[in-house]
């Protein structure tokens, strides 16, 4: 049992839907190609490594499309919640009612790599700090965590929120001001870079970069971690620029926010007349 943690207990919470407009059904898919274990498998097989107690859920909506992780859930001995396709938070809400756990760790089905040691480290800075929201920063999109008393999620209940808000499930948490969050660096060489490195799966080109790195780790006997990332960094750098120009999805506060996204991507294509237009719409804002 890892010191700090030794009476709480965690629930780890994998929300995941066979729908995806640029992947259908990627959660499922083998990882690496080739494969007998599936992408959300990893996940689990990750988090079942960790030296905590626990809980682990897969939490999907109630879509029959999403009845092969059911499936996935009954055969790997995972727990299964089943609710709200648009109120994702609700998800999370009914599953803390349903056990007494201490904090709820959120990941997503389509993050296979698992760093452990960071993940203990990160919720025992968690549990010394008493805050209500700890989010991780330094390492790849795609390998950070999401830590949240429960308590504090639970209270979201009585709160007035937008649809993005129990869709995004810890948004009102992060920007309300309401709620007392912590950032918990990676303790990493500031040259490395780590955050600059694409390690979702969203477009096909992720899942073969992804796939890429599970076939390295196998061949090479290397344990899923940041150390395998620095590896492939090192003797594969090439490997990461197949993917870094995909857009990774984000929740803007303002037009202006969304205008000053979109310029770069503009300017990269030579779409220059509609950047200049834009530009100048932005400073009248």
């Amino acid at each position: 049992m890892v010191d700090g943690l030794q009476n709480k207990k965690i629930a780890f919470i994998i929300q995941a839907r066979m729908a995806s407009i640029r992947l259908p059904g990627k959660i499922l898919m083998p990882m690496p190609i080739g494969s007998d274990k599936s992408i959300l498998f990893r996940i689990v097989e990750g988090l079942k490594k960790l030296k905590v107690q626990m809980q682990i859920y897969i939490a999907t909506s109630l879509d029959t499309a999403n009845d092969p992780l059911e499936a996935f859930c009954e055969t790997n001995n995972v727990n299964c919640y089943r609710g709200s396709e648009d109120n994702v938070l609700s998800r999370f809400i009914d599953i803390l009612k349903r056990d007494e756990f201490d904090y709820v760790v959120r990941l997503t089905g389509d993050n296979p790599i698992i760093d452990t040691n960071f993940l203990e480290k990160s919720l025992v800075a968690h549990a010394n700090s008493e805050v209500d929201y700890t989010i991780t920063r330094g390492l790849p999109t795609g390998m950070n965590f999401e830590i949240i008393t429960k308590q504090a999620l639970l209270s979201l209940e009585s709160e007035d929120l937008k649809k993005e808000d129990e869709e995004h499930v810890t948004l009102f948490l992060r920007e309300s001001g309401n709620y007392n969050t912590s950032t918990f660096e990676v303790n990493e060489n500031e040259n490395e870079n780590l955050e600059e490195l694409r390690l979702t799966i969203d477009y096909p080109s992720d899942y073969l970069v992804l796939s890429a790195i599970f076939s390295i780790a196998e061949k090479g006997k290397f344990p899923i971690g940041l150390d395998l990332i620095k590896y492939c960094k090192e003797h594969f750098n090439w490997l990461f620029q197949v993917n870094k120009t995909n857009y990774q999805k984000k929740v803007y506060k303002s037009l202006k926010e969304e205008i000053k996204e979109i310029g770069p991507l503009l300017q990269e294509y030579e779409l220059n007349r509609l950047s200049s237009f834009l530009k100048d719409k932005n400073e009248e804002l």
